[in-house]
């Protein structure tokens, strides 16, 4: 009889350690699916920090469709006490890589000859307007960084192939009758205003109104509710437009990509365009690798 209730005994308890095993393995395998279904599933050492920091072109070089009434000479000296204080603040980020809006493949190298020499004084930028040296040049050197990179990309066209030289948007939208559909914005009194405030406003002021999610956002609806609809049903030339902008941006993603070493606490800052930060905000704020950063956090303090 004894010998039956040990038996017994010896039997239940192989058995529940064996469905306790059993359990243990299925939560373990539960866990390990759930955690490759989470989007911010992150496999690496440190994930990276990246901060858009959007700007209007201090030269002006007038390559952008919408072109400025307002122009400001960021040489004059209260400018460079702006710019001073400007940097001051976002410097506060401690970004550890300056990434700046010039060709990558074919302008890195010239970049930092450039750079490497304003940092024994042999590239003068006293009368050099454009943000790469205002910004990018001079922040670098403030944080003691060796080099900056250059990590702006060319997009294809993808369209047609029109005759430009006789092609006009209006005419061809209404033709279609696409015009009273893509015109109901008025993205043109939007645009003015952002140029004015640049007159009227310190650097940091106009900074911060450029690079408020909503204005960032306004500025890309002019693609989905204006751009895009040239074309529909037709020879699209308007989704090629915004296909080629997507494609620019996303290769500037890749190379910002690139070059983050994932196995120190990377803090990225892009200057760019205020026009490529909507997209490049949202590839960064998407990627499982990336915490983005918005650069009012650290301009309004």
């Amino acid at each position: 009889m004894t010998k039956n209730i040990l038996l017994l005994l010896l039997i239940f308890c192989i058995t529940s350690c064996k469905e306790e095993n059993k359990t243990v393995e299925e939560t373990k395998q539960s866990e390990e699916l759930n955690s490759l279904e989470d989007p911010n599933l992150f496999v690496g050492k440190h994930k990276a920090k990246a901060m858009v920091l959007g700007v209007f072109h201090f030269d002006y070089p007038e390559l952008d469709t919408h072109k400025s009434e307002y122009q400001v000479n960021v040489l004059e000296a209260k400018r460079q006490e702006e710019i001073e204080n400007l940097l001051e603040k976002i410097g506060k980020y401690k970004p550890t890589k300056i990434l700046l809006e010039f060709p990558r493949i074919k302008g890195d190298s010239i970049m930092n000859d450039r750079y490497k020499r304003f940092l024994v004084g042999e590239f003068n930028i006293k009368n050099e307007k454009n943000e790469w040296y205002q910004l990018g040049f001079r922040l670098a050197k403030k944080l003691n960084h060796s080099r900056i990179y250059s990590v702006d990309a060319n997009a294809k066209w993808c369209g047609p192939d029109l005759d430009w030289d006789n092609y006009s948007v209006d005419k061809y939208l209404k033709k279609h009758d696409q015009f009273d559909k893509s015109t109901r914005y008025d993205y043109e009194t939007f645009y003015k205003k952002g140029d004015s405030l640049t007159k009227s406003l310190t650097l940091t002021e106009s900074f911060i109104y450029d690079n408020n999610p909503k204005i960032r956002l306004k500025d890309h609806q002019a693609y989905l509710t204006e751009t895009v609809l040239e074309g529909a049903g037709d020879n699209y030339v308007g989704a090629a437009s915004v296909s080629r902008w997507y494609q620019r941006n996303i290769k500037i993603f890749s190379n910002a990509y690139d070059i983050t070493d994932f196995n120190n606490q990377e803090r990225l800052l892009l200057i760019f365009g205020s026009g490529h930060v909507w997209q490049l905000r949202q590839f960064f704020s998407d990627s499982p690798d990336f915490q983005y950063i918005e650069p009012n956090e650290y301009l309004t303090k």
